[in-house]
């Protein structure tokens, strides 16, 4: 009797809204306005603790309270008459800014969150790329906006009082005064602490560092020189080491650097990129970097949400990918068509721990972390405990576990009996697959375990000796015992600290997971599930 099971024994352990992720949840989507396309995020907290996203459309500036991560609630909707996805915010005190770039003259806009009243300044400059304020100082940059000689510069703001040369400027929250009116070449992005900037000059192809300590006299403390056009940074919490994205063109690397206090010059330390799509393509664009204690979250386009531990910053090989959301699934399994569809920001740094990401097409989205605790030696929740072989039918299907950084490695067995691994797109679209979350697969009865199919049609079921060796021995295809059999699917042990859990002669268990290099390992558990 051949048995195709529905896989109800797997139905209780999956959950649908983990997605395109890795070690992170969906929490809700939105599309605030469905005819738009949608630019930047920014997060914003009031007095009370209550939490608000921001996210710019072609056509509006939307707020919404995410006090419920998962159920967002509109606040309001503000217009300027102008079309554009280029709109950028900041916020200070109880203050949301905007600005605007390409087709749009609306300025500065000021936007009271206790009231949701709205002023703009457009005296100094109609449009701009982007804003950025330094908290503790009291000063609002705004970057790539260009004077009535359609020479570029840099604008300094204060927020607060700042004296400059013995000038007195008397800012507010309210009404940001101007302290300086910096010629430069455009700045894309500027990233500041301390009163130094840290600017991404796209055409010019610099990362320059300027002491902005005095807005009179503006001083390059060091630069460095890209071959391609860099987009935007962001600083360690150790005030030395940065990131930068570079954005055009499409696939280059994620740039560190490390500053020297000793004589404020920077040096490259090294670059890198984790694709979500290789092994079909590496052309990952990386956005918009931020950085909240230990973790770099980045806009990656395509590649939607990626997470990077950055605890340990020796080098670029102590950096490490540890999650993603995948906001942009329409190209999955394709490779990056375009490079510059998918997230465009994101905003990590809600006390909550809400995490906000725009994705140009699919709008707003709100996730959070969920990064899985090892159990060490002991098994997790078992998925399979009957007496049941899960055999695959197609020799180009099987388990699929995931490495630390997320990779995911197919097994298979080769015409010699042999295990392999080979990495795949994790998430490709209109390729069946089921996902196990936060579960082992783990078989009870030493008899039992996977069936592959390999090349030549032949099945080989995969075993375990007492020496936790990974062996395989000859099995029938099919056979009277009951089985659970993938037809033609890949089941993904979604979860890098679980695996597949398989008892030897000596009744003693073993769990098996891979590495990021696709080499298989097996661990003897302290007791087997029950």
């Amino acid at each position: 009797m051949r048995y195709l099971v529905s896989l109800v024994f797997l139905t209780s352990f999956l959950v649908n809204h983990y997605g395109q992720g890795f070690n992170m949840i969906k929490k809700a989507s939105f599309l605030p306005h469905p005819t738009d396309e949608y630019g930047a995020i920014f997060g914003y907290t009031d007095a009370q603790n209550n939490e608000f996203a921001i996210i710019g459309s072609e056509s509006a500036i939307h707020i919404y309270n995410v006090n419920n991560c998962g159920s967002p609630v509109h606040v309001a909707s503000h217009t300027d008459g102008y079309s554009t996805i280029w709109r950028e915010f900041a916020t200070y005190q109880n203050y949301v800014y905007s600005v605007c770039d390409v087709y749009c003259s609306s300025g500065l806009t000021i936007i009271n969150m206790n009231n949701q009243s709205k002023t703009n300044q457009t005296s100094t400059f109609t449009k701009a790329h982007t804003i950025f304020i330094e908290q503790s100082q009291g000063r609002l940059y705004v970057m790539g906006s260009k004077n009535a000689l359609n020479q570029n510069r840099l604008l300094i703001y204060t927020l607060d009082t700042e004296i400059v040369n013995g000038i007195t400027y008397n800012g507010t929250p309210q009404t940001p005064v101007l302290v300086r009116e910096f010629m430069c070449p455009y700045i894309h992005d500027m990233y500041a602490k301390d009163n130094i900037g840290y600017a991404s000059l796209i055409y010019d192809r610099k990362f320059r560092i300027w002491d902005l300590n005095n807005p009179s006299n503006i001083t390059v403390w060091d630069s460095y020189d890209h071959t391609d056009q860099n987009h935007s940074s962001w600083m360690h919490a150790d005030g030395q080491t940065l990131f930068e994205a570079v954005e055009v063109p499409k696939g280059k690397n994620l740039f560190m650097f490390r500053k020297n206090n000793i004589d404020n010059m920077i040096d490259y330390v090294g670059e890198f990129k984790e694709p979500l799509e290789f092994p079909t393509s590496d052309l990952v664009t990386y956005h918009n970097p931020h950085i909240n204690g230990n973790y770099m979250y980045i806009a990656s386009y395509e590649d939607g949400v990626q997470v990077f531990d950055v605890s340990n910053v020796t080098s670029v090989s102590t950096v490490k990918r540890i999650a993603y959301y995948d906001t942009y699934h329409q190209n999955n399994g394709s490779g990056y068509p375009s490079g510059y569809n998918g997230c465009w920001g994101v905003y990590p740094f809600l006390p909550s721990g809400c995490i906000l990401a725009s994705d140009i097409t699919n709008g707003l989205f709100t996730m959070n972390l969920d990064l899985p605790v090892s159990d060490g030696n002991l098994p997790g929740l078992t998925s399979l405990s009957n007496n049941t072989d899960v055999i695959f039918e197609s020799g180009a299907k099987g388990i699929v576990l995931r490495s630390e950084k997320g990779y995911c490695f197919r097994l298979s067995v080769n015409n010699a009996g042999a295990i392999t691994t080979t990495r795949i797109v994790c998430d490709a679209n209109n390729v069946p697959s089921t996902k196990l979350e936060k579960n082992d697969l783990a078989f009870n009865n030493r008899l039992y375990g996977v069936v592959f199919k390999n090349p030549n049609g032949n099945c080989r079921k995969l075993k375990i000796n007492a020496s936790g060796q990974i062996i395989t021995e000859t099995a029938m295809c099919t056979n009277t015992s009951q089985q659970v059999k993938f037809q033609n699917g890949d089941l993904i042990i979604n979860t890098p600290t679980k695996g597949l859990i398989l008892k030897d002669e000596r009744n003693d268990c073993h769990r098996i997971l891979v590495n990021n290099n696709g080499t298989l390992s097996s661990t003897l558990l302290n007791t087997c599930p029950n």
